[in-house]
């Protein structure tokens, strides 16, 4: 059974299965499902966006399409052939753009979340810190010399010149990208606070000293 599954069908076969022959179409079927699967299984290894669940599905949406298809095939083999690989081409080409989104996503939240943190390489090199980055920098560096092992780990992979996203860092450090999140949250708000604390103590103290020039 399965040699004959195996074989490439008949022109014959072919023929009966447009001519609505069930039979020929269930073995159409049964044949364009199988090869279609060790299509793609084989090129898992390969592929580095590309899995074992991604192979079935990509087996079972040529079925599909060589269903709707058949009407107008004309030579089985090639038709088949060109399918399988149009359709793995065009799903490579969806999981790139979808990593590119979410590298893209990460970036954006890289420089969100740390700018108010960590002045720029640019201002460091070029420009030179003002106080209050200063300050930012100085409150940044302590928190995190005293956070835990962990914590300064996550820092250091988005802090990288290529920074990770947080799904893989999470793989890396066997935790839900989620709960990542949640701490660097967590201690971005903490920073935020105590400079807020800081430049609000520095303005008051202003305050102070003015009052305290003009008396006298």
């Amino acid at each position: 059974m399965n040699s004959c599954i195996n074989a490439t069908p008949s022109s014959a076969i072919l023929c009966s299965a447009k001519e609505g022959n069930i039979k020929a179409q269930h073995h159409l079927a049964e044949w364009v499902y199988t090869e279609g699967l060790k299509y793609f299984v084989s090129r898992v290894h390969k592929e580095t966006l590309l899995n074992d669940s991604d192979a079935q599905d990509l087996a079972g949406e040529s079925l599909l399409e060589f269903q709707r298809a058949l009407p107008r095939i004309q030579l089985l083999p090639r038709y088949v052939r060109r399918m399988f690989r149009n359709n793995l081409i065009r799903h490579l080409s969806r999981k790139r753009a979808r990593r590119s989104r979410e590298c893209l996503g990460e970036d954006q939240m890289v420089n969100s979340d740390f700018a108010d943190l960590y002045p720029s390489e640019q201002t460091c090199e070029n420009y030179g810190l003002n106080d209050r980055e200063k300050t930012r920098l100085t409150i940044s560096l302590k928190r995190l010399e005293a956070s835990d092992e962990l914590l300064q780990k996550i820092w250091s992979y988005r802090l990288a010149d290529e920074p990770l996203p947080y799904r893989q860092i999470g793989a890396i450090v066997g935790m839900e990208d989620a709960a990542l999140r949640m701490r660097m949250a967590r201690f971005c708000k903490l920073v935020r606070e105590e400079c807020y604390r800081k430049e609000k103590r520095f303005q008051l103290s202003g305050i102070g000293f003015e009052v305290s020039h003009h008396t006298f």
